[in-house]
């Protein structure tokens, strides 16, 4: 009965998958037919399971009606079931909510379909539908539940017994040796049928819950490391093989698409103090190997996450640590000299700890929710908030002013053809996450599924080449970097239209807005990153979420 009990008490293991750590929902802001939506998916952390979909619709319009079905990669429009009713939320105009099953794992999507007189229009909201945990099961259901167990063994052994001895004595007929030996008999069996009925169930169990540890999602591991080169310092980012292959998906990083416009996204970001960020693109060497040249960093310990997308639309983020050594010659005086990739960024703030800063110069203070805060190079911003309080598990619009050197509305240009990013890390590196101005998934998981279900393709059976894929990307990427800015980002952005969108209660300066819901308490960084007059622009700031 003790293994039974163990076998039925399970402990939660939770990983992180997507471009996300500790933030496991997903958020989509576009075009729905005529409509702008917000759309918010909390996918389920054990498959088979429910995923919780909430689209909030600002003109409320009137008269239509709103389905969800979730879309697999491997099985496309045609393999997907029959639509599931979106209902509206009682008391929140313009809101709906609606559940859906995830029957398996893997690249997936969530399809929001509208109807409105007649015509029919939808969209593709990117979902990693992977199981990230085992649930354990309550004491107060596990103690009934092995006291029933006890029930039943005892009952199923008298019944045998009874059936080889009482029963066949006729009534009124003394219990003889003979009768009383094959009631004897009968416990001896049913016992030990019982025994082989609970040994063969735990055997069942065990089997189940090895298999299901095989199909946890188990994030990409690598190694980063530290090297001083003649031409600078460089980060060489080690993917660690073993973890390609478990259950019965296989990750092969040859797979690798591009995520506006880049192979990978890699932040640094100083643990402890979190007053050093920097924003960087590795180079592919191999397969399992990148490197990168690194600005010039103080020493200490820091944050790596890199995020990446393969060809199925699976985005997910490698966590790794580096170690700058002492002694490396860092001068902040020195940074204007460094030169990086055109597309590289890196920024000095303030430490989130009360002590005074080590970094040798001038470092941007951070901001708080409505204050006017100095950026790097003379801009300003405002963070934009009706509240100055945060609530973990409430969706926001995180709205930020931009002003040039002159106190002017900034004008904004596209960075890696999105009109913003945003990076929000808790301060205990627990959360971590990359948002756009559309949401927090990958724009390249987005257009690898759109392509897969516009071919009809179903299966694993058609990718391409292990040998032509990776140097097809590589021409690609090639390609990419020599073009001017402007038409780069021209083709990054496709048919986005987020940066067309305007607020009229901010039409006098230029705004950047990131939708986000935190997913727990406890205090935040968020850094912003904007295009101003050519120059990317980095900004930091800090607020507590209750």
């Amino acid at each position: 009965m003790k293994n039974i009990l163990i076998s039925l008490v399970l402990l939660i293991v939770s990983f992180a998958i997507s471009s996300h750590v500790g933030s496991p929902g997903v958020i989509y802001e576009g075009k729905l037919g005529n409509y702008r939506i917000l759309a918010n998916v909390s996918p389920p952390d054990v498959i088979p399971g429910i995923a919780l979909v909430t689209v909030v619709i600002p003109e409320n319009p009137q008269g239509i009606n709103m389905e969800v079905r979730p879309v697999y990669w491997s099985a496309g429009l045609k393999g997907t079931p029959i639509a599931d009713p979106m209902l509206p939320v009682v008391g929140e105009e313009g809101k709906y909510e609606g559940e859906l099953w995830f029957m398996e794992g893997g690249t997936s999507s969530v399809q929001i379909i509208l109807h409105e007189n007649g015509e029919t229009s939808e969209t593709i909201v990117p979902i990693m539908a992977m199981p990230t945990a085992q649930k354990d099961m309550p004491m107060e259901l596990g103690i009934p539940l092995i006291i029933l167990g006890i029930f039943l063994v005892i009952l199923m052994v008298t019944i045998v017994a009874s059936a080889m001895g009482d029963s066949i004595r006729d009534p009124g007929e003394h219990r003889s040796s003979k009768i009383n030996r094959k009631k004897q008999i009968g416990i001896v069996i049913g016992s030990l049928v019982v025994v082989l009925v609970v040994w063969g169930g735990k055997s069942w169990w065990d089997s189940e819950a090895s298999y299901y540890q095989q199909t946890l999602y188990k994030p990409f591991e690598a190694k980063s490391f530290f090297e001083q080169q003649s031409g600078g310092d460089y980060l060489l980012l080690k993917v660690d093989s073993t973890v390609l292959n478990y259950g019965r998906i296989t990750r092969k990083l040859s797979y690798m698409v591009p995520d506006h416009g880049k192979l990978m996204h890699l932040f640094l970001i100083r643990k402890g103090d979190l007053d050093v960020f920097a924003h960087l693109h590795p180079q592919r060497i191999d397969t399992l190997n990148y490197k990168v040249k690194l600005p010039p960093l103080p020493s200490g310990d820091y944050h790596v996450f890199a995020d990446i997308t393969r060809y199925t639309g699976f985005s997910e983020t490698i966590v790794s640590d580096l170690t700058i050594p002492e002694g490396n010659n860092f001068s902040l005086a020195s940074n204007q000299d460094v030169i990086l990739g055109r597309d590289d960024t890196y920024t000095f703030s303030n430490p989130v700890t009360n002590k005074v800063s080590t970094l040798d110069g001038d470092i941007m203070v951070c901001g708080k929710p409505g204050i006017k805060t100095d950026l790097p190079g003379g801009y300003t911003a405002i963070w934009e908030t009706e509240t100055g309080k945060f609530d973990a598990g409430k969706l926001y619009n995180l709205d930020f002013a931009l002003f040039d050197q002159a106190g002017e509305p900034a004008k904004l240009e596209p960075y890696l053809g999105m009109m913003g990013h945003a990076v929000v890390l808790k301060h205990d590196g627990s959360v971590y996450i990359h948002l756009h101005p559309t949401g927090n998934y990958s724009m390249g998981s987005q257009q690898m599924l759109l392509e897969r279900f516009e071919t009809g393709k179903i299966g694993f059976t058609n990718l391409p080449t292990v040998q032509s894929f990776p140097d097809s990307i590589d021409k690609v990427l090639e390609f990419l970097d020599q073009l001017p800015d402007a038409e780069r980002d021209s083709l990054l952005m496709g048919d986005m239209s987020h940066w067309e969108w305007t607020d009229e209660e901010h039409a006098e300066h230029s705004m950047v807005s990131f939708p986000y819901a935190f997913p727990e308490e406890g205090q935040y960084r968020i850094w912003i990153q904007v295009k101003i007059d050519g120059k990317i622009v980095n900004g930091a700031f800090d607020v507590e979420v209750e």
